[in-house]
């Protein structure tokens, strides 16, 4: 399994490089282009968040606009706005696997450079109609209207360094096949990483055409392991579709590696909720016992199912009663959902949060050391 860097790390190579400790990359590397046209840059900020349109503007103009200026200098400087929120909420500037850019950046708020990573949300299509997701309402077949496919292979696709797909459903949607063929045959040695819900079966033809590129990652958002709580987040969804794909998934990971292509690096994403951050311990079980990476967030919106919702002395009861179900290796699969609980609570909460976290640590290390 590939190394990524841990928070403690990253914080080293901001400093390393005169950087602010909340310093984030992704305003200096990516553009997401969604099914309506909207133009976005993080993906943690949501569709809402929009810096343009591909209908009115180009890429280049999008690119060093005057926002997406003045959104790189709060991170050059330390003084944020744009994303106070987010990075308090969710450290989501330490995200690991955005930093494979990181030797590719320009420290500048002005881009010489092209963008180096697309995240290509072309259409809205998808299998699942999900209580936190309104893309599968979206609508498809834009970017074949206005003529984007064309400009983009001389443009824009043999220069790309990274590509992302999220939403709708990549799997299922023939833009993202004709997109690896286009892009792997004028650009070989892009990264490719998809985001999933893995409610699809894993065909020979799906196979081959990943075959064709360089898997970065493959993150499957599944976000209950209850059968009976899955279908409440994910409507019209089973569970054992899911697993199926995933148990196909490292099966064909296998084969890759016979054939000397890059591992998938499979990851079970889990977004938290009211209805199922009692499932943490079992989901950190299921990872371990799986070979899958984890990344684990807090939802936002909408807000009836958000734990932010609640009152925090309920929050922090929440966050008590997952570590009291955690063993060493649990608490530091856990910790960005701790800190991230902690820092959404009143400071006295929070200070209470933070000591019963570093006791439990204590007594891992008293452990270890007899």
């Amino acid at each position: 399994m590939e190394k990524y860097p841990t928070p403690l790390e990253l914080l080293g190579l901001f400093a390393e490089n005169n950087l602010p400790e909340k310093f984030c990359i992704v305003p200096f590397s990516n553009l997401i282009l969604n099914p309506n046209g909207d133009i976005g840059v993080c993906r943690q900020k949501g569709t809402k968040h929009v810096v343009g349109n591909i209908q009115t503007q180009t890429l280049d103009e999008v690119w060093n606009s005057e926002y997406l200026q003045q959104w790189r200098n709060e991170f050059l400087t330390g003084d944020i706005k744009i994303c106070a929120k987010e990075i308090k909420n969710d450290s989501c500037h330490l995200s690991p696997d955005n930093y494979t850019l990181f030797p590719h950046i320009e420290f500048s708020a002005t881009q010489s450079q092209p963008i180096l990573k697309l995240t290509a949300n072309f259409n809205g299509q998808c299998n699942l109609k999900c209580t936190m997701c309104d893309i599968w309402m979206m609508e498809n077949g834009l970017y074949d209207r206005i003529g984007f496919w064309e400009r983009a292979e001389e443009d824009f696709f043999p220069y790309i360094k990274e590509v992302e797909l999220l939403s709708g459903e990549p799997f299922i949607q023939k833009d993202t096949y004709r997109l690896i063929d286009k892009i792997s045959a004028v650009n070989p040695n892009v990264l490719w990483s998809f985001t999933t819900n893995a409610h699809w079966k894993l065909t020979d033809k799906i196979k081959d055409s990943l075959d064709k590129i360089t898997i970065k990652n493959i993150i499957c958002s599944v976000d209950s392991l209850d059968p009976l709580v899955y279908p409440q987040i994910r409507k019209e969804g089973r569970l054992e579709v899911v697993l199926k794909t995933i148990k196909d998934l490292k099966k064909y990971e296998s084969e890759r590696r016979s054939k000397g292509l890059s591992d998938l690096f499979l990851t079970l994403h889990f977004l938290v909720m009211k209805n199922n951050w009692h499932e943490l311990p079992d989901v950190v079980d299921y990872v371990e016992e799986s070979g899958l990476r984890l990344t684990v967030n807090n939802c936002y919106e909408p807000k009836e199912v958000s734990l932010w919702n609640l009152r925090p002395e309920e929050e922090l009861e929440v966050a008590i009663s997952v570590l009291k179900k955690c063993d060493s290796i649990k608490l530091k699969r856990l910790m960005r959902f701790f800190l991230s609980v902690a820092n959404d609570l009143p400071k006295d909460l929070k200070a209470l949060l933070l000591l019963k976290i570093k006791d439990l640590q204590e007594e891992y290390k008293t452990e270890k050391r007899k």
